[in-house]
């Protein structure tokens, strides 16, 4: 092994089923007072903010809840949150949701200890000092986001996607408990699984893409394709793609993302398209795009899911004709129009994906407004 490479997780993780119930003697090293931070619904339906409350009270831990965030949270909902956490005099936060919670989450750890106007944080400006600790309790299997260094907010003003980052943002611990997934809708488990393996496919061809982040992508989108179509009814293959949604998380906090996230932010900023059914609509067409560039990792990665080929056309054919099939018995949809979209907002489609030059520079192919004209129409 002769390539330089330099790999960082401050994260302590603790995977398993029933891991939650230790919740409680996690974080009373943390401080004295926790704020929890969930959704609208799904912590309060089932009875976690409860069970979760009595947890860290019982150590020791007074916790303040808010349950304000919603999918694809704003820059006002995280002030909300800080403003509670910072009169509450909070040590640290915990985030119990999906990837918007979590995201939420660390965006209030920062304001609650930099405070000032969050949208002096949005990169190009990189979080360097600490924030509060956040122990982050994912309840999908797709962003990974208690793993990684960002925070992806919503800007409803400008209808665009921002982010924040740094590595004083990523989770001090992540308790990953796949028992919470059995509350997940057989959409959404299907949504966020192929969210985690955008994460990985991009991670894995990315032009910061490494040794150790192609392992985590790689066995990241062999689960994937393994499991995701008996997720819906059995209980160990949910627990697979919690464990590949880590495994996508820790690939991204060291490689990042492409051009799919670039193509897909659109979809949900002006159609509330979930993340990952937008990053899907993309994938295979992604593939076939970078493959020019990428020809020996999409060879390695057919090798290590074990599919056989005589030509790398076929290989390239092959991976391609694997993602649409798991789409199609999924019963996935495949194109823009089906999800809302005008042909007239190909003009503005453009623009807007041009604007994220933070994925589409990390692509290992150049993405030109042309090719992003094509991405448009050929899935129209």
């Amino acid at each position: 092994m002769s390539i330089p490479f330099t790999f960082y997780t401050p994260t302590k993780i603790l995977f398993g089923r029933g891991r939650l119930r230790e919740l409680g003697t996690l974080i009373n090293r943390l401080g004295d007072k926790a704020l929890l931070v969930t959704g609208r619904t799904f912590a309060r339906r089932y009875g976690y903010i409860e069970s979760l409350t009595s947890s860290m009270e019982g150590s020791g831990v007074k916790v303040s809840v808010f349950d304000s965030v919603e999918q694809n949270p704003s820059f006002e909902t995280v002030e909300l949150g800080s403003s509670l956490g910072k009169n509450s005099n909070v040590d640290f936060i915990v985030g119990f949701g999906g990837g918007s919670v979590i995201d939420a989450a660390k965006a209030i750890a920062l304001l609650c200890v930099k405070g000032g106007d969050l949208r002096s944080y949005i990169y190009p400006y990189v979080v360097e000092d600490e924030v509060l600790p956040v122990v982050a309790i994912p309840t999908t299997c797709g962003t990974g986001s208690e793993v990684t260094r960002y925070s992806l907010l919503s800007d409803l003003k400008a209808k665009r996607k921002v982010v924040i980052a740094g590595y004083p943002l990523t989770p001090k611990i992540a308790v990953i408990d796949p028992d919470v997934l059995k509350h997940l809708p057989a959409s959404l488990t299907v949504y966020t699984a192929l969210d985690a393996f955008s994460h990985a496919i991009e991670a894995y061809w990315s032009k910061s893409s490494q040794p150790l982040s192609d392992l985590f992508a790689l066995e990241c989108m062999k689960i994937i394709l393994r499991d995701l179509k008996g997720a819906s009814y059995k209980p160990e293959a949910r627990g697979s793609l919690h464990y590949a949604s880590l495994l996508g998380g820790l690939a991204i906090n060291c490689a990042g993302t492409t051009v799919i996230h670039g193509l897909g932010y659109y979809l949900t900023t002006h159609h509330e398209v979930h993340h990952g059914l937008a990053n899907s609509i993309f994938l295979p067409l992604a593939v076939i795009f970078n493959a020019s560039e990428v020809l020996d990792k999409i060879l390695r990665l057919l090798d290590y899911l074990g599919f056989e080929y005589e030509t790398a056309d076929e290989a390239v054919n092959k991976l391609v004709e694997t993602i649409v099939k798991v789409k199609n018995e999924l019963g996935v949809p495949t194109n823009l129009r089906s999800l809302g979209v005008k042909e007239d907002e190909i003009d503005v489609f453009i623009y807007e994906t041009m604007q994220y030059k933070r994925n589409l520079e990390n692509n290992p192919r150049v993405v030109s407004e042309e090719d992003v004209r094509r991405f448009f129409i050929k899935v129209f």
